[in-house]
């Protein structure tokens, strides 16, 4: 329970500096002129920092899922080919092999918690949007 609350708490973490990195960006902090501005630049923030979670959450799911095994076998057997002598690589793994290795090693991670950040920041955005679309028109 700890270890989730540690990954939850980084995961805020870096979706809070990112929100700040924009509303920064955007000079919430210096030159605001009204409070629908600074709405408008959380909302841009929540809705920024939700695509990059959710982004990296579909990626890793693809990954999980294998999807880019044989990239890295192709890589890998192109490395050992090229970066050692021809005469000490024995490397003879296969891909069925290499695929059931990689396997194995990735039943052991999970990363949902990408996905519920990014899918909290997401409300978030369309809390503020509304917010900002019907609160100061």
């Amino acid at each position: 329970m700890k270890k989730k609350i540690t990954i939850y708490g980084i995961s805020l973490f870096i979706a809070l500096a990112i929100i700040l990195v924009v509303c920064g960006v955007n000079g919430v902090f210096t030159s605001v002129k009204s409070p629908q501005d600074v709405v408008k630049y959380v909302c841009d923030g929540c809705f920024v920092s939700a695509i990059l979670f959710l982004g990296i959450a579909g990626l890793s799911w693809a990954s999980k899922e294998g999807t880019f095994d044989g990239i890295g076998f192709t890589v890998s057997r192109w490395k050992n080919s090229l970066f050692h002598n021809r005469r000490d690589w024995k490397n003879d793994e296969t891909y069925s092999e290499y695929k059931e290795r990689k396997d194995d090693a990735r039943k052991k991670k999970q990363r949902n918690h990408l996905l519920y950040v990014g899918l909290a920041l997401a409300v978030f955005a369309i809390v503020f949007y509304i917010v900002y679309k019907f609160a100061f028109n």
